[in-house]
């Protein structure tokens, strides 16, 4: 039997996923979205983690975050790549070198089939990324933590013969998350290593939560929570902002207090959202659309940058502008629905094809 999905953690994932997705946008609150958004991923991760209860358990949750987490890294590089000389001709990628004069950008030349070969190395032992596959990062950190995670349990359980870890775990998410704004403050990152430090505390937060449960609350009490949760967020801009991407946050204790608030909001107004059936179903739907979006929004942005020069006349080098060229106004809008909207229209013949295969299986 298929276990019945929580719509409100599924409309968690939809509203984190459009927070990340308007925060690549140039949407002018995205220091606001960068104090908690990606930590909330991290969160309902360790939400939904289950120890392995033997070694052939702890192999299969292995097995499970190869092929739903390194397999999508590895492959959605490879396939940016593969495409690469197509960008350059398609102007998705420039090797012109005015487009160095737009902050953030590169310049990308051609690249051989021996070339193809050696960086899907690379992406096998995360070992860099693609431009577009920019946001491919979370992934790679999510991998790492999650198998840390598990294998700790599994020492913790089995090992050391503990019936409760939540103590222990704790004491180990705190000496990493000490090491990793160790390294925030030294910028060593190799591997994603100092993100994967940081980031597990994070996994165990969302552990937490799941001992704590779902607290029943009437939609006023919820309504007021989300409103002191925001406030406590929009107060702690004044101290900064996170960047996990880089591992670059002010105090350990502020991405802490960050992204415990940020969960509190997002969880909150997840529950008002299902007041509203249209709205709930739609954030749900998008909250199991994740990967696509992650790994698509920035190739999907090219669509309105494109529309935008059509416009405006502008020369074809600069649609390979990273990650949007136009800002102000209401762009900021047009790349966030595109980057939302194109990745679920290609998600859904896979789906579709997924859902009768399964269906057929059961039946």
């Amino acid at each position: 039997m298929t276990k019945q999905r929580d719509a409100v953690l599924d409309a968690m994932r939809g509203i984190g996923i459009v927070l990340m997705v308007a925060g690549h946008s140039g949407f002018a609150g995205t220091d606001f979205i960068y104090l908690f958004h990606m930590a909330l991923f991290f969160m309902l991760s360790g939400y939904f983690f289950r120890p392995a209860r033997d070694l052939p358990g702890l192999g299969h949750f292995c097995l499970r975050r190869v092929v739903t987490l390194w397999l999508p890294f590895v492959a959605a590089n490879t396939v940016f790549t593969v495409c690469n000389n197509l960008f350059l001709k398609l102007h998705i990628l420039t090797d012109d070198p005015r487009i160095l004069d737009l902050p953030g950008n590169q310049v990308t030349g051609p690249v051989t089939l021996k070339e193809i070969v050696g960086r899907t190395v690379h992406w096998c032992v995360f070992d860099g990324g693609t431009q577009l596959g920019g946001a491919l990062w979370f992934i790679q950190a999510l991998f790492q933590i999650s198998i840390l995670y598990a294998l700790v349990e599994f020492v913790l359980r089995k090992g050391l013969h503990l019936q409760d870890t939540l103590t222990a775990q704790g004491f180990v998410s705190g000496v990493l998350l000490l090491l990793g704004w160790h390294w925030s403050c030294t910028g060593w990152n190799v591997w994603g290593l100092g993100i994967a430090a940081s980031g597990y505390s994070l996994f165990y937060l969302g552990t937490l939560a799941h001992r704590m449960g779902q607290p029943a609350r009437n939609p006023v009490v919820r309504a007021l929570t989300a409103v002191q949760a925001l406030g406590v967020l929009l107060a702690m801009l004044h101290f900064g902002s996170v960047g996990l991407a880089a591992n670059q946050y002010p105090h350990w204790l502020f991405l802490l207090l960050a992204s415990a608030e940020g969960w509190v909001l997002v969880y909150e107004v997840s529950h008002l959202a299902m007041l509203l059936p249209p709205l709930g179903r739609a954030l749900a739907a998008l909250g199991r659309a994740t990967m696509p979006i992650v790994i698509l929004h920035f190739l999907s942005f090219k669509l309105v940058t494109w529309v935008g020069l059509q416009l405006t006349g502008g020369e074809a080098y600069l649609l390979a502008a990273f990650p949007t060229l136009f800002t102000g106004g209401a762009w900021w809008l047009a790349y966030t629905v595109a980057g939302l909207a194109l990745p679920l229209l290609v998600y859904q013949p896979y789906r579709l094809v997924k859902d009768a295969i399964l269906a057929k299986g059961r039946g």
